[in-house]
């Protein structure tokens, strides 16, 4: 039985539950909900009774609980979503609202097109809220913003989605397959910047996958066949030449939102006859766009209505009247920002301006470093950032004990672009943001190969746009820094099932690059992995050989073992294995010669599966606890993982299932604790060989097919060098099944979660 169930609370209760956690009064639970305030009173009266609380803040406290461990979005809308609970109430727009939701009822794609800051994102998001049960499978923000090249387009839907990169798949076929046979709507937020490569997706999307409806918002239309567009317009404002009635100014959505937010930034706050002309008067010239009003409405803390008001005319008729050469659907807006810009002191500006280098989201730490200067020190940064958070142009994500990181709405971060080109510092800002984020990218990634792996994965997750954009730029401006980023992220791309991308950064930035130096056979060694990782037999080969070529010209010792190590595991790829022999055992001496443990494990794992695929068990199990030995003492999880897989299978085939089962449980441990998808997909299939080797069929093809699934999410497989190994074991399945049969267990696995898949395994 529910939660739900068991304290009885109704949907509606759950509603009002989520905007008490939001800190709404019941005046604007009322006016959110459209009910009376009557009624909204009750329903909190309902809760209270119904969870046994006293206070508001204990119900606030369990929905924040429950938002925590994930169960509040199924419990109020029994739907999967992505939506973020908004903390600020919804004002008005209750004709627009209604049409969209009939609209969204009968149309496939609907587009909002307003100016930026219109609110276009905030009304898209809240008709997805209302409209959640219409789609079985949620809905889901795909959130443009971060991005400036449109080739990244589909990479973002299939993130929303948690849709991963297959070897050989471009990654819009794999995301149309995901979204073929479901049900759910796709809120596509700033487009406008992306938007020839937005909309081919937002069509083909449309022709493959009819049970996809798509809410798209952009400063114009997408111009796809289909697209239903509707303008989103400025908020109701009182009519110039009528009388001032102030029991009647509320109605007005302008003014509403007005008085909404300078009560949030000013506790207290009320219309009076004093202040009314003059707020009347700013909701007017701000035209009733949304941000514009917000931005005034936020200094409502340090100035009455009527100082906000004087400060509004010379930017007006300097941006109405006296620049035409500037697009109109910026006039407006412009207007509120440059008013904003002028209340900041100089330090302030001069952050503000800075601040819109980056990408997406971005630290407190990346902010003191790319944007202090002898003008801006870095010790006032977290001061002034703070200053721009309250005044509403930066915005600060809270996600419990996870250190705070700060983001620009869009517009706002274009207006300060433009700041920064009038004042000549775009390439001087560039390099700055380049510089740090591989400053970053080199310190975590040796910490890939020991403790807290996890931890500097989600340093570098969490910066994944900023690093995008500084390898961007550096390719057209630096193409050292180029290589030296590439391969500094080499691991993560492989650990964030982004193994496709990362090959088109390299082969992108060697093609610029033509000098035979060590940073170009380093990224060539890199590269070959990353073919390696796509199953890409030429393309590795290609690269590892040039790579120890380079090597041996600059008579680099260290850099001729690491080759040697390369090559060794591409002729084992290719079936010689005497040949892969001679190259471990040089690269093993060229390693223990220079005192690289990380290598020397690394070798005789090498080893301990060539011993392996010749039959000799013992000898194996030798040099993989050699290996298994540095490796513990590196601390390196995730290669401990793979050499504990290793020992699995080789016990497998010596016919020590105990010993087997035991070593595929370690490793099976880590990888879920690592949450490293292909590190868990291989022992899943190594478990399938053990199934096999000990006469269970049934079992090994869907611990099989469980294994390929969740490599195949990763944009991986499961195994290569070891192949023909588990392949040997699996053969005999398929013998004894039939191929009928063998392909229908297969198909079983296959639809197995990744918690099922594990638990499958792991029984007994």
């Amino acid at each position: 039985m529910s939660r739900r169930l068991e304290l009885g609370l109704t949907p509606r209760e759950l509603q009002v539950a989520r905007l008490v956690r939001a800190g709404l009064t019941d005046r604007n639970i009322a006016e959110r909900l459209f009910i009376t305030r009557r009624t909204a009173e009750w329903h909190v009266k309902q809760i209270l009774n119904k969870l046994g609380f006293n206070s508001r803040s204990q119900v606030a406290a369990w929905v924040a609980h429950d938002e925590a461990i994930g169960s509040m979005a199924s419990l109020s809308s029994g739907h999967r979503h992505n939506l973020p609970l908004q903390l600020t109430t919804f004002v008005g727009r209750g004709n627009e609202l209604a049409e969209l939701e009939r609209l969204l009822a009968t149309k496939r794609f609907v587009s909002l097109t307003a100016v930026g800051g219109g609110g276009k994102t905030r009304l898209a998001l809240e008709v997805a809220d209302r409209t959640l049960d219409a789609y079985p499978d949620g809905a889901w923000l795909v959130d443009l913003t971060p991005i400036r090249d449109g080739n990244l387009v589909a990479r973002v839907f299939a993130s929303t989605l948690g849709v991963h990169e297959r070897p050989r798949q471009p990654i819009v076929e794999t995301l149309l397959e995901h979204l073929r046979s479901r049900h759910l709507l796709l809120v596509v937020d700033n487009c406008e910047h992306v938007i020839e490569d937005c909309a081919g997706l937002v069509g083909t999307i449309l022709r493959s996958c009819p049970g996809v409806t798509l809410l798209a918002t952009s400063r114009e239309p997408l111009r796809v066949s289909g697209e239903t567009v509707r303008h989103v317009a400025a908020l109701a404002v009182p009519d110039s030449r009528a009388p001032i009635d102030l029991s009647e100014l509320a109605q007005y959505e302008a003014v509403r939102l007005f008085l909404d937010r300078a009560e949030l930034a000013a506790p207290g706050f009320e219309i009076n006859t004093e202040n009314a002309p003059a707020i009347v008067q700013l909701c007017r010239r701000l035209d009733g766009i949304p941000l514009a009003i917000e931005l005034a409405a936020a200094r409502a803390s340090s100035m009455s209505p009527d100082q906000i008001l004087n400060r509004l005319p010379n930017r007006f008729a300097l941006l109405t009247g006296g620049s035409r050469a500037g697009p109109a659907r910026h006039r407006t807006l412009q207007s509120a920002l440059d008013w904003s810009h002028d209340l900041l002191s100089d330090d302030e500006r001069r952050l503000f301006r800075r601040l819109s280098v980056f990408a997406g989201s971005f630290s407190l730490q990346a902010v003191e470093q790319v944007c202090s200067d002898h003008d801006l020190e870095g010790r006032a940064i977290a001061g002034l950032l703070g200053s721009l958070v309250d005044k509403s142009l930066v915005l600060a994500s809270v996600e419990s004990s996870a250190p705070i990181r700060f983001r620009i709405l869009e517009t706002v971060q274009q207006y300060g672009r433009e700041r920064l080109a009038d004042r000549g510092e775009v390439e001087r800002l560039n390099r700055c943001h380049c510089e740090f984020f591989l400053s970053v990218a080199e310190e975590v990634s040796p910490k890939f190969r020991g403790r807290d792996q996890q931890v500097w994965h989600l340093r570098l997750a969490n910066d994944v746009s900023n690093l995008r954009l500084a390898l961007e730029w550096s390719g057209g401006h630096d193409p050292d820094a180029s290589l030296r980023l590439i391969i500094a992220l080499n691991d993560f791309w492989y650990l964030d099932g982004l193994v496709e991308e990362g090959d088109g950064w390299l082969t992108r930035a060697l093609g610029c690059y033509s000098a035979r130096n060590r940073l170009r056979a380093d990224a060539l060694a890199r590269g070959g992995l990353v073919s390696y990782w796509r199953d890409d037999i030429d393309t590795a080969s290609s690269r590892w050989h040039e790579c120890l070529d380079i090597y041996r010209e600059l008579d680099d010792r260290e850099g001729i073992g690491q080759g040697l190590r390369w090559v060794g595991e591409l002729t084992e790829w290719q079936g010689d294995l005497e040949g892969a022999r001679r190259c471990f055992e040089g690269s093993l001496a060229i390693a223990k010669e220079v005192e690289n443990e990380t290598s020397v494990a690394d070798i005789f794992r090498q080893l301990g599966r060539l011993a392996m695929k010749e039959g000799q068990h013992e000898k194996a199990r030798t040099y993989l606890l050699e290996g298994l030995t540095y490796y513990k003492r590196i601390g390196d999880h995730r290669f401990i993982n793979v050499t504990l897989g290793y020992l699995g299978l080789n016990a497998i085939g010596s016919g020590d299932f105990a010993a087997a089962r035991s070593y595929l449980e370690d490793g099976l441990a880590i990888a879920r604790v690592l949450d490293f998808t292909i590190g868990l997909a291989t022992p899943l299939m190594y478990f399938a060989a053990l199934a096999a080797a000990q006469g269970h069929p049934s079992r090994a093809m869907r611990l099989s097919g469980a294994s390929d699934a969740l490599a195949a999410s990763a944009g991986g497989v499961a195994t290569r060098l070891t192949r023909q190994l588990v392949e040997r074991w699996l053969d005999k399945s398929r013998l004894d099944l039939g191929p009928k049969r063998s392909a229908a267990h297969l198909a079983q696995g296959r639809a197995m979660s990744r918690e099922r898949a594990i638990e499958y395994a792991l029984k007994d």
